[in-house]
């Protein structure tokens, strides 16, 4: 698969959710409560872009997200957004058996089941596709295995949620998290979660004092996105944040029965996302064919409901809220014409190509189809999947820690 997905189109879901639930959703409070929320909004620029950490003596300086935290807190209680404190709750029960006793009713649910797995299965190797363009290249089928087998322990024992494969490996890297942070969030997490006291500590820290910090990093997985992606394919980048954000509206918000279009958008967004992105990458590089095929692949996955439905294999033809328009069938009949057209532009492009280089005479009175733009990086991963290690990254776009960032601003 990485052989032919171009790196855009792992990148820009990523972005998606980073724009929107990792930064939007997380700072739309501090705009709730302007008064006291606009400040901690504010200083995560001061801190993580301008470089404005608080020096307090002998070259120690406070971490970026301490002054956030302090004012929210103390700014929460003082104008009265945090009034009482939680008490702890019960650490939770056994879960004993009830994943054996699931199964008994997981065939209506195939459907919804069936497209969260794929879905999480592409959001994994997208994560690995960041990490490793942050210098840090994992074994592809070792991490998917760790992560499969992780889920299921968490999901036997009551846990709703995949775990081990972080989004944002290269923000962690640029605040100059190791593998020590891994390993301390497990354990304090742990902790939290079994003594009962988590519910105590989000009551007496205020969300504007969260809510910056969680922002800082759907913001900087957005600037990865740019930094590591060619600039003819930005277009792409802004096309594919369509889908992440009619996502979080009709998460948010519900859908509109009156607006079909981007509630479609909306389903299956990670993976609408992805192909989307592809088929808009290897278009702009006039490889039809490449492009022709993710148009295919958007039509089987629309007839199946994987995406732009509620769940899959359900209303071939009427589609959700029975909206015909916006069915499974209607979908693919569009992914088809589109695969069409890719391969009347190949045709066009073999028929009659253009003959002569941009350097020479006449270039511009040649009106052939201009052929394929070919170039190390944008696809076929594997190429240079372990380049890092290697030491061929880039130095220009190798990612730097916080401590090596701050140090580059002292020698300034």
């Amino acid at each position: 698969m990485m052989r032919v997905f171009p790196v855009a189109a792992m990148l820009v879901p990523l972005a998606g959710i980073g724009f929107t639930w990792l930064a939007l959703n997380q700072i739309a409070p501090n705009f709730a409560t302007p008064a006291i929320g606009l400040l901690p909004v504010f200083l995560i620029f001061t801190q993580y872009y301008g470089r404005g950490r608080f020096h307090i003596c002998n070259g120690f300086y406070l971490p970026e997200a301490l002054p956030i935290v302090v004012f929210g807190v103390i700014a929460g209680w003082a104008y009265g957004t945090n009034t009482t404190v939680t008490d702890p709750v019960s650490p939770g029960i056994w879960a004993g058996g009830a994943f054996i006793e699931g199964f008994s009713d997981i065939g209506s649910y195939i459907g919804v089941v069936l497209p969260f797995s794929i879905a999480a299965s592409f959001v994994d190797m997208m994560c690995l596709v960041s990490a490793q363009k942050a210098g840090d290249p994992f074994p592809i089928g070792e991490t998917m295995v760790a992560d499969g087998i992780g889920t299921l322990i968490g999901a036997m024992l009551g846990s709703p949620f995949g775990t081990v494969v972080y989004v944002g490996h290269p923000v962690h890297k640029r605040v100059g998290a190791k593998t020590g942070y891994s390993l301390m969030n497990g354990c304090i997490y742990l902790v939290l979660c079994l003594s009962g006291v988590f519910p105590v500590i989000l009551s007496l820290i205020p969300v504007i004092a969260i809510g910056p910090i969680i922002f800082i990093f759907g913001l900087m997985i957005c600037e990865e996105c740019t930094l590591h992606i060619a600039q003819r394919h930005h277009s792409a980048i802004f096309f594919g944040l369509f889908f992440g954000v009619c996502d979080y509206i009709y998460t948010q918000f519900g859908p509109a029965n009156t607006n079909n279009g981007p509630n479609a958008m909306s389903k299956g967004s990670a993976l609408s996302c992805m192909l989307w992105v592809a088929i808009i990458v290897y278009t702009i590089d006039r490889k039809w064919v490449h492009a022709g095929v993710f148009c295919m692949v958007a039509a089987i996955f629309a007839a199946i409901g994987l995406i732009h439905q509620n769940q899959a294999f359900d209303n071939f033809t009427t589609g959700f809220q029975d909206v015909n328009n916006t069915s499974p069938f209607q979908f693919m009949i569009g992914y088809i014409t589109m695969a069409a057209l890719c391969a009347f532009m190949k045709f066009l492009q073999v028929v009659n190509p253009k003959k002569l280089q941009p350097d020479e005479e006449g270039y511009e009175n040649d009106h052939g189809y201009l052929p394929e733009i070919s170039e190390k990086g944008v696809d076929n991963l594997f190429e240079t999947w372990w380049d890092p290690i290697k030491g061929d990254l880039d130095k220009d776009t190798t990612v730097k820690t916080a401590k090596e960032r701050f140090q580059d601003d002292d020698d300034v």
